[in-house]
């Protein structure tokens, strides 16, 4: 990944998108995976880990960083895999990974909603 400044904004420049480190956050709904995908591959190739910092998204490159946000409480996670399953798009946005979407409130809420911010 490469870094770009330009008008005063730091971008990341990747294979197929160029993301804005910085632009404004965008509110998204969160749901979670967990020990049923522990061990699996990821869409970036990297093994499923329910205890890592990782997300699932269709909208940022892998390997991204980003910030999510709920209330007080922020966490940085890598988008290392694709989700949530295209037939659950319209309910969430991004699938957290279960240590993520813990960190963030319980487990049993199921869908939270969180700020998400590209990470430079």
């Amino acid at each position: 990944m490469k870094l770009i400044t330009l008008i005063g904004y730091t971008m990341m420049a990747t294979g197929f998108a160029v993301m804005l480190a910085g632009a404004p956050q965008k509110t998204l709904t969160a749901s979670w995976y967990g020990k049923t995908y522990d061990g699996r591959p990821t869409a970036s190739g990297e093994i499923f880990d329910s205890k890592k910092l990782t997300c699932a998204s269709w909208d940022y490159p892998l390997g991204t960083k980003l910030k999510i946000s709920r209330g007080k409480t922020s966490i940085v996670v890598k988008v290392n895999d694709r989700g949530p399953a295209k037939h659950l798009l319209k309910t969430r946005q991004i699938d957290l990974s279960q240590a993520a979407f813990h960190k963030l409130g319980p487990l049993t809420k199921g869908l939270i909603m969180v700020q998400v911010e590209v990470m430079p």
